[in-house]
């Protein structure tokens, strides 16, 4: 994944307001297929969230384990 976290998430969470809006004007309007269809977009949303969040989680993880220990001032590590 080459987008940076931080980047991603505000795009998203600007993404899920203008949907939330969206859904609380189609039911307030009782506008039934648009509030049904936002909402599937949510849904869709959620799932591909997961994904990246999985992605992103084992991205750290492996950067992580590249994470070379030195020795701590006067231990030798054999």
């Amino acid at each position: 994944m080459n987008a940076d976290p931080l980047e991603l998430a505000l795009r998203e969470v600007t993404d899920t307001k203008r949907l939330l809006d969206s859904l609380i004007s189609a039911s307030e309007s009782f506008d039934y297929v648009r509030a049904k269809a936002t909402l599937e977009e949510l849904r869709l949303k959620v799932r591909v969230l997961g994904r990246v969040q999985a992605e992103l989680s084992a991205e750290r993880a492996s950067s992580d384990s590249l994470i070379i220990p030195f020795p701590v001032q006067g231990r030798v590590l054999l």
